[in-house]
Formats: C-alpha cells, structure tokens, sequence
C-alpha cells in the first residue's frame, strides 16, 4: 500500500466522526468502493478485481508479522485488496498467498494453526475483539472468521468466546452458511488464493440465528472495525523452536512458523485496524501523500 487516495480533506474530517477507535492506536486501510456493475464472485479467481487501482492493495510489506517471519518473498508473501459494496451490503476480499509449503490438516481442533487466513469483524468499531465480550452474553459486537483449505473439516469457521457456552459449532456455525458468507478457495501450486464476500451483523447473536441478529449497513465514508491476518505453518521448527506437527494442538503455545496480521496485535480482545469504505465513484490514487499523513490528518480532527 505504498499510495494513498485522493480524497478530499473534507471527505477525510467527515471519516473522523466515524472512527471509534483512536487511529494512533491502530493501523488504517481503505476499502474499495465496488460499482454494482464489478461485483466479484467469492470463486478464487482474482481477475475480477483486475479493475481496481493498486493504492488500495495491501502486502506483507504493510502487514506485522505478530510471530516469526518469512525469510523472503519466495518463503512467504501476501497481497490483498478490500472491498465493498452497497448493492448486496457486504465486504469482499481477495487475498492471495505464496507460500513454499501448503500444511493443513495436521491441528484438526483448531485450523488456525494450520496454514489458514483469518479475518475479524468488529462493524460498529467499538475496540473490542471477539473474546473480549463476556461469554455468556448471547448478543456478540464482535467475531473471527477462518478460511482453510482443510480436506477435513469446513473451509469456512467462525468463532468467538461465547460460542461454547451456547453450545454451537465453530465449524458449521448459522452465519457461515452461504446466506450469509460466500468464500471460495483455489490452491495453484505454491500460490493460493482466498476469496469471500461476507454481510456483517452486529451485534450478532450466537443462540438465536439471523433473526436475533442486526444486520450492519454498510455506508461510504464509514469505518469499520476489519482485520485480515494470514497463518503459514511449515515443516520443521516453527517461531517457538517446536517442531508443528508433532506437537498437540493448542498445549503449547502458537505452532506457526509464522503470522503476518494487519493488525499490530493479536485480536482476540482488540486491536482491530480502522477500514474506510470510499466512495464507490469518487476515488482515484495519487503518490504524494502517506498513510500516516492521512492518520495524522484524521487524529488532529478528533
């Protein structure tokens, strides 16, 4: 993401009045507005979003590598574009990973652990994370996708810290069903490619389905609490000096090799990046001005 915008500073003070949590305390990203007419299918195929402008792409070069590393582009890389859209109401992104090694399959409890993209929905941009709530509260403002390529097990999940207590099912959770969330996955050799389209709900309510749930409307120059983070597990020593696939899942600490996040903090209570939806007309890229500039502008607003 080494471009920014052309927004006006007008459009740019009204994003202020949106932004729930302090944008020196998170990063911020730009979602593309998405016209009716280039509305992407979550089938894993990206050239669909051949159209959309380079500034709004984000790479592992933008990311935090929250744990470990990658050794270089050839061992791990990452680029990814947000969008969204308010002909169907939903968020889209298209994420691609190079990756030397695919491992899947081998933390079948727990699929994060495994090579794996995760996204976190925090829609009203309250701070929280989808543990931080308490978890035998059933409305929930806050929530964590997983998108794998698992053989075994649902290639979409979903989880949140109250899920347990309301006896539900990470893995075939209501609000994953296609109703609601798209996704499509391709594995190309070393490249792999995740793709979804998902209609947010906030507060979302973990016993009582849709009809307990709100449905969050997406706006131009709204922001909104996302985070996209990316999991690479290898064979061999992983960022804690354990060998991944020997280990249980989850006894000993994070088994990746590495995790590369949006974020500059693992989520489960917070931390979530800013994401401003542009306008679906009004957007083009200029090389002049920083992300930070644009944060600096924003924060002197608040």
């Amino acid at each position: 993401m080494r471009k920014v915008l052309a927004l006006s500073l007008g459009a740019l003070f009204v994003a202020s009045a949106a932004i729930a949590q302090e944008p020196a305390e998170v990063p911020l990203f730009f979602a593309v507005g998405i016209p009716a007419g280039n509305l992407p299918t979550a089938d894993g195929d990206n050239a669909d979003w051949a159209w959309v402008d380079r500034s709004f792409e984000v790479t592992i070069d933008d990311m935090n590598a929250l744990t470990g590393g990658a050794d270089d582009a050839d061992d791990l890389f990452i680029d990814l574009i947000i969008g969204w859209s308010n002909a169907n109401n939903r968020v889209h992104a298209m994420i691609h990973v190079h990756d030397d090694f695919l491992i899947v399959d081998k933390n079948p409890a727990c699929t994060f652990r495994d090579d794996n993209c995760e996204v976190h929905f925090d829609p009203d941009n309250g701070g929280g994370g989808p543990y931080s709530a308490p978890n035998d509260q059933d409305l929930q403002p806050a929530y964590q996708m997983c998108l794998s390529f698992s053989d075994q097990f649902s290639r979409v999940q979903m989880y949140n810290g109250a899920l347990g207590n309301f006896e539900q099912d990470a893995l075939n959770f209501w609000w994953t069903h296609t109703d609601f969330v798209d996704a499509g996955h391709v594995n190309m050799g070393q490249e792999y490619y995740y793709e979804f389209s998902a209609e947010l709900m906030d507060p979302i309510s973990i016993s009582g389905g849709p009809d307990a749930s709100t449905v969050w409307t997406l706006a131009a120059e709204q922001t909104i609490g996302m985070s996209i983070s990316v999991d690479d597990a290898d064979e061999g020593l992983n960022a804690n000096g354990n060998d991944p696939l020997t280990e249980d899942c989850c006894e000993n600490g994070f088994f990746w090799q590495a995790q590369f996040s949006m974020a500059e903090q693992f989520m489960n209570s917070g931390g979530m990046p800013d994401i401003f939806m542009t306008p679906i007309d009004g957007a083009t890229a200029v090389e002049a001005t920083s992300w930070g500039q644009v944060k600096s502008l924003i924060n002197e607003e608040l």
